[in-house]
């Protein structure tokens, strides 16, 4: 599931940004942040959301590449993750991976996938807020792409034994939504999400973050948690 974060993303008619010269100690851009912040207000204000997504893995060694779309539904820390044959549930505590192939479902603590540090975000629920610890970052450039104009971060883990070296995301101008987020792995293993549609105040129960195995006669609990 942790695979589900990321976004690849090819565009054009790219305008660089003077460097930046005014970078903190820390290596966190005040401009970078300020953008960023916004990002989290602004999600923070749509709650409950729901987007449509591409996920793509790349891997540069093998030259293989493949593409699933998906959706996510989050409201703070709680979500609702389907891409391909995988449903996710979190309700802020506990996590439910449902595999329909096989009709199982993995049942672990939500802070277990917290801890989770493979790639640069295990959690959906920190899709938007992330950046804020153990990251350094920098806006870098404007791109503008199918007549739309985008801010591009760059983030840099503070842990140099992270598999990816930078995260590169791709934030509206126009109302500082996230876009599209690309991880790029040490070995030429790439994750990447486009956000497509997005949707603002869904309507959610407590029902939807959590697993019903009524509605999946037969499925085999597998619960990890002890």
């Amino acid at each position: 599931m942790k695979k589900y974060v990321f976004i690849a993303l090819s565009l054009s008619t790219v305008q660089l940004l003077p460097a930046q010269e005014d970078l903190s100690m820390a290596g966190r851009d005040p401009a970078a942040r300020k953008i960023l912040d916004k990002v989290a207000s602004q999600a923070q204000a749509d709650y409950p959301l729901k987007v449509s997504f591409d996920y793509t893995y790349e891997s540069l060694q093998e030259n293989q590449e493949n593409t699933e779309s998906g959706t996510l539904i989050l409201q703070e820390d709680k979500f609702r993750l389907s891409v391909g044959e995988s449903e996710v549930f979190c309700d802020g505590k506990t996590m439910w991976n449902h595999m329909e192939s096989v009709n199982e479902v993995y049942i672990s603590d939500a802070e277990e996938n917290d801890a989770d540090d493979e790639f640069f975000l295990s959690n959906p629920a920190d899709l938007f807020t992330f950046y804020r610890e153990d990251f350094k970052y920098r806006l870098t450039r404007e791109r503008s792409y199918e007549g739309k104009e985008y801010y591009e971060i760059d983030l840099f883990p503070n842990d140099l034994n992270k598999n990816y070296h930078t995260i590169k995301l791709l934030i509206s101008k126009k109302d500082h939504r996230l876009f599209s987020a690309q991880a790029l792995g040490k070995h030429g293993d790439n994750h990447s999400v486009v956000l497509k549609d997005y949707q603002k105040k869904v309507s959610v129960t407590e029902g939807t973050f959590v697993f019903d195995p009524s509605a999946h006669p037969g499925v085999e609990v597998v619960d990890t948690r002890f």
